[in-house]
């Protein structure tokens, strides 16, 4: 796929209570990190408490990056369903 592809997704704010926090994480040395989800705080601290508790109590490394400072794109439009072709819950 190419990168003209894309498009940038709007940056909203998605919590009013604090700062979001996107959550990386590496399971072991080799692997590669991996997004886990986010997280709501006020500091850095507090997100990495935060994640530690929801997604870093298996894995080697948590990485933190402030949700106002990244920029999101997709190739697919927000909000379409999903590949229909898998199994169902």
């Amino acid at each position: 796929m190419d990168s003209q592809d894309r498009t940038r997704v709007q940056d909203t704010p998605r919590s009013a209570t604090g700062r979001e926090w996107e959550v990386f994480v590496r399971e072991d040395a080799d692997g590669p990190l991996k997004h886990v989800g986010s997280v709501t705080a006020g500091d850095a601290d507090g997100a990495h408490d935060r994640a530690s508790d929801l997604f870093g109590w298996a894995t080697r490394d948590v990485w933190l990056c402030p949700a106002d400072e990244t920029r999101r794109y997709t190739a697919h439009t927000l909000g379409e369903p999903a590949d229909a072709g898998g199994e169902s819950a």
